[in-house]
C-alpha cells in the first residue's frame, strides 16, 4: 500500500507527503524532530469493536502530542445518521445493511457522529471534532488534541 500511494502523488505535492507504515494498535511514535501535519484512518474503524477502536485512537496521542496542536487526526469513514435524521431512505437502508454485515462478519460497526465522539473521549479526554465533512455517507472527521 506504501508504494501505491506514492505512485498516485503527483509532482506537486511528492515532496510534501509521505507515507509511513505504522501499526494503529501500537503507540505512533513521538515525531518532534519531524512532526506530521496530520494523521489519518481511511475506512478503518468500520470493522473494529468499539475497544480496539478506542485502541487505535489512543495510540495516535503520542504523535499527536509531538505534532503540536494544529495537527488533526482525520477520520475517514461512514458516518451513519443520528435516528430521526432526514437521509433519503434507499440510502440509509443501504449503510444500514453494511452496518449489519460488519457487525455479523467482524464484529464491528458503522458509528455515528456522537458515537465517534463518545470512543474519543474514552481514549483521551482531550480529543474534540471541530469539524464534520459530509455530502453522503462516507464522512471526514476533523478532530484535534486539546492542549498538545
Amino acid at each position: 500500500m506504501l508504494a501505491e500511494g506514492r505512485s498516485l502523488l503527483t509532482d506537486d505535492v511528492k515532496e510534501r507527503v509521505s507515507f509511513v507504515q505504522q501499526s494503529f494498535f501500537e503507540p505512533q511514535p513521538r515525531r518532534e524532530d519531524d512532526p506530521a501535519a496530520a494523521y489519518l484512518l481511511r475506512q478503518c474503524t468500520h470493522n473494529w469493536c468499539d475497544r480496539d477502536v478506542v485502541t487505535m485512537f489512543r495510540s495516535v496521542v503520542p504523535g499527536l502530542e509531538s505534532s503540536g496542536p494544529a495537527t488533526p487526526l482525520l477520520v475517514n469513514d461512514i458516518i451513519m445518521p443520528e435516528p430521526g435524521e432526514n437521509w433519503p431512505r434507499l440510502l440509509e437502508r443501504d449503510i444500514r445493511q453494511i452496518d449489519m454485515i460488519m457487525l455479523v462478519s467482524f464484529g464491528g460497526r458503522q458509528r455515528t457522529e456522537a458515537e465517534f465522539a463518545s470512543l474519543l473521549k474514552e481514549a483521551d479526554a482531550r480529543y474534540e471534532i471541530r469539524r464534520v465533512h459530509r455530502t453522503g455517507p462516507l464522512g471526514l472527521l476533523e478532530i484535534y488534541l486539546r492542549g498538545a
